[in-house]
């Protein structure tokens, strides 16, 4: 029996509006250069052949003084970044919707997270709040893409979402627009195999730093074929990517105009390659949405209450929007969308290191109330830390949770109902 060939071969044949950004559209994969470090493969952590002259072509490519290929993924490239730009004991400025991962890093770190509000200005808040470095994550899974702050403190961009902005002048890539560290996972909107990200730095002398950190956090066996691919993306888009994200941008626009004339409000938000698709017009979730959308089958990257998500990449063909709009057509309307209340946020109690890393309990979420939270719990999408590492459970933030999960969305951070809270050892 194999059951994840099994798995995966029953989900082909699927309009793709998700990530991996290749759509499947690479070829087959060549095992024959599945290799690990001999004396003429290169070794990533100490690279002097191969592998040193794509991260200096990636590095011109991106607007670097430096650039790493990570095929551990923006995970593993989070966790590094803040390793080497933040030491124990410091402070990380972000808001509450950053990726788990930076929490992660925080934890492992010995970094005390410093958490904002969704949409909270990090400029004035750098000015005001003491901090090691200020973290921004550009774009953001919808596809907005703010200004970087110009603060004191290194500024370092969770870029996951945005690979490809190097390869046209607006939006400019994270570098580029005056970030002293970024992670981009080009596995997400470019074509390299899932896992593949780069670490870029403006100062040239950071680098071995970033690498040290990153062999601490990731495989000592790295995959020379997630290499290759990152190598191949990079090249690839060197080669055509001016002119094949013009050719993704006229599709989406004319998708835009396609779906608005069916009554889809489709916005853009600073990336014009991302679709950020309404659906509460028609009396439709984003998640009702997303099912209905799946049995004709199109598959989107994520759902809210109010619309979709699709992730829309070189890789994508005329015909997919064509099969995307035509989808859209075929919607049912629903009932109507349910109002989300308000969200309440935990309140700082112990270090996240202490409270992440410590003994802990499995309580039921309803009596949480009064806990101290021992890993991040919030409501997906957008994925914001409604209670982080070392925050207290309040009642209200109790009452948000479960509202949340009533009204349709999906809790991170909740198993079988329940939280993991600090055992006290009472």
């Amino acid at each position: 029996m194999r059951p994840i060939d099994e798995m995966l071969c029953a989900a082909q044949g699927r309009t793709r509006f998700h990530m991996p950004g290749h759509k499947g559209r690479l070829g087959e994969l060549p095992s024959g250069l599945d290799m690990t470090e001999l004396a003429n493969t290169d070794d990533l952590y100490a690279p002097c052949s191969g592998v040193a002259a794509a991260e200096r072509l990636l590095a011109r490519s991106a607007g670097a003084g430096a650039s790493i290929l990570v095929p551990g993924g923006s995970t593993a490239g989070m966790l590094a970044m803040v390793l080497a730009f933040v030491r124990p004991g410091g402070r990380l400025l972000m808001r509450r919707d950053a990726h788990h991962s930076a929490l992660s890093a925080c934890v492992l770190a010995g970094v005390e997270p410093v958490l904002l509000p969704p949409g909270a200005d990090l400029a004035l808040a750098a000015r005001t709040t003491p901090c090691d470095a200020v973290l921004v994550t550009r774009p953001d899974y919808f596809g907005r893409v703010e200004p970087l702050p110009r603060v004191a403190a290194p500024v370092l961009v969770d870029a996951a979402h945005g690979a490809h902005f190097s390869w046209w002048d607006d939006p400019a890539g994270a570098m580029r627009a005056g970030a002293d560290c970024a992670v981009e996972s080009a596995h997400k909107t470019l074509g390299a195999l899932t896992g593949g990200a780069w670490l870029h730095v403006r100062d040239a002398a950071m680098g071995p730093r970033l690498r040290r950190a990153l062999r601490m956090v990731m495989t000592s066996s790295p995959s020379f074929l997630i290499l290759r691919s990152l190598d191949d993306a990079r090249a690839f888009m060197d080669a055509h990517g001016r002119e094949a994200l013009a050719r993704l941008v006229g599709l989406c626009d004319a998708t835009r105009g396609r779906l608005r004339a069916l009554g889809f409000p489709c916005p853009s938000l600073g990336d014009p390659t991302r679709l950020y698709i309404r659906t509460d017009g028609l009396g439709l979730s984003g998640w009702a949405a997303l099912r209905q959308l799946s049995s004709l089958g199109v598959e989107m990257e994520m759902a809210d209450a109010r619309g979709v998500v699709a992730i829309c990449t070189v890789y994508d063909r005329a015909e997919d929007f064509d099969r995307l709009v035509a989808a859209f057509a075929r919607l049912q309307p629903g009932e109507g969308v349910p109002s989300f209340p308000a969200p309440a946020y935990g309140e700082r109690a112990m270090s996240a290191r202490e409270a992440a890393l410590g003994a802990a309990r499995a309580m039921p979420l309803e009596r949480a109330a009064g806990a101290i939270a021992a890993r991040s719990v919030g409501a997906y999408p957008p994925g914001c830390a409604i209670v982080a590492p070392g925050e207290r459970f309040t009642p209200a933030c109790v009452d948000f949770l479960l509202a949340s999960r009533a009204l349709g969305a999906t809790l991170f951070g909740v198993e079988n109902g329940r939280v993991e809270a600090v055992d006290k050892g009472e």
